[in-house]
């Protein structure tokens, strides 16, 4: 436990273990036995207790974020790389525009963001775990990611059981829009402070596109990586109106006896 709060550069080192190992897969059952079990508790709770939830969860996040910098800071390692720009740190400013925003089309444009980028990313994340190989499963830092990208899948189906309504194509457009004019900030910066928010200059470890980064280069790599998280946000953003438009079905033909 001397070792749980340090960052992995004060470790002697890496103390972690392996993608597709017994631990990586040990964990990811824990974590999926965690999932499934916020999501059978939401959707047992009446409509008041799921907003009241929604708005508590959607603050963790900048909780988690204000508890790593007061970890890094005592550490001198609260460098632009930890800094809260990541793509998966998203999830620390869309949460709470969703859980909080009075106007109708930025509560549902900020849904759309959470439902079709931030929920394919925390699947993706949790199956190729970057941080694994660096910490002990009960490390902070660890802990910190497994925490965060569970709340990645979580939240977006809390949405789903709290709106039960499929998502709009001017908000899923718009959101999208959103993204894509975020990519030239997030390259500027990258150049800027030497750093790798969005993995866009180069692949991180377990990085499911490293083989395309080696073989045609980081101009084929960045191409990739957009193009990519465009196909998957709206395959992910279609296939859950599809879902959701069959559940409804399904439920309606229920409630009148068909």
């Amino acid at each position: 436990m001397a070792d749980f709060w340090k960052e992995k550069s004060y470790l002697t080192e890496k103390v972690g273990y392996s993608i597709f190992s017994f631990k990586y897969f040990a964990v990811l059952a824990v974590m999926a036995i965690i999932i499934a079990a916020a999501i059978i508790f939401f959707k047992t709770r009446n409509d008041k207790q799921k907003l009241i939830l929604i708005r508590v969860v959607s603050l963790v996040p900048l909780g988690m974020e204000i508890m790593k910098f007061i970890v890094l800071a005592s550490q001198n390692m609260y460098v632009p790389k930890y800094y809260p720009l990541g793509f998966c740190s998203l999830v620390a400013y869309v949460f709470p525009v969703y859980a909080f925003a009075k106007n109708e089309k930025v509560r549902n444009t900020a849904r759309c963001i959470i439902c079709m980028s931030m929920f394919p990313a925390g699947i993706v994340t949790l199956i190729f775990p970057n941080w694994i190989g660096n910490y002990r499963i009960f490390a902070y830092m660890a802990l910190h990611s497994d925490i965060w990208h569970m709340l990645m899948i979580i939240f977006p189906i809390w949405t789903w059981l709290k709106d039960r309504e499929k998502m709009r194509m001017p908000e899923m457009i718009l959101g999208a829009v959103i993204m894509i004019a975020l990519v030239p900030f997030v390259v500027f910066l990258n150049k800027a402070w030497d750093v790798n928010y969005w993995f866009l200059a180069t692949p991180s470890e377990n990085h499911p596109l490293a083989a395309v980064y080696n073989s045609i280069g980081p101009i084929g790599y960045f191409a990739g990586c957009v193009l990519l998280a465009f196909v998957v946000g709206w395959t992910f953003g279609i296939l859950q109106n599809a879902i959701f438009r069959k559940y409804e079905k399904s439920r309606n033909d229920k409630s009148t006896g068909q």
